[in-house]
């Protein structure tokens, strides 16, 4: 089965990833492919951005397709800002106040910039709509990829183990 995960940066969408792949254990998961080789696959959760390219251009060639975002946006936007001025993208970090409070602004307009791509992400069509929160807050994510999918998965995303904070695991 090929899975689509489209969504924003910062969402948890690698430990969602990772999720999928542990209870799809034939299954890898693929970041940066190029558009023409997703024919010629199976059994692969691939990431796409819409920075990317249109959901339009590439949900079809899926089998499944799942939206994530994040609603608590402000979050978000701190992280994203963060891990590009510290090029932490895939580890533990904590962000420090002073970081916060010296790019206050630029945090502001990014959270702009989140909504208007949450909207584009939420007008999206055939797909299963997931939010980070239902994923790591209550067991409301894994119990709609559950039906989604068609599996039943022998634990939830834990919240505890994000990277934020120095606190990251997969799962």
């Amino acid at each position: 089965m090929k899975i689509l995960i489209y969504t924003t940066h910062r969402t948890g969408s690698t430990s969602l990833a990772n999720f999928l792949v542990y209870h799809y254990q034939d299954s890898d998961y693929i970041r940066n492919i190029d558009i023409n080789e997703i024919k010629e696959i199976d059994n692969r959760i691939i990431k796409f951005t819409p920075n990317e390219i249109p959901y339009e251009s590439i949900y079809k060639l899926f089998d499944k397709r799942i939206i994530l975002i994040r609603e608590n946006k402000k979050e978000q936007a701190e992280s994203r800002l963060y891990a590009d001025f510290v090029e932490k993208k895939f580890s533990d970090y904590t962000i420090p106040k002073e970081f916060l409070q010296k790019y206050s602004k630029e945090i502001e307009d990014l959270q702009i910039k989140i909504e208007e791509e949450n909207l584009y992400l939420k007008s999206c069509k055939d797909c299963l709509q997931i939010t980070y929160e239902e994923l790591f807050f209550s067991y409301e994510g894994v119990r709609k990829l559950e039906e989604y999918l068609g599996i039943e998965f022998k634990f939830m995303l834990d919240n505890r183990k994000r990277y934020r904070n120095g606190t990251k695991t997969l799962i």
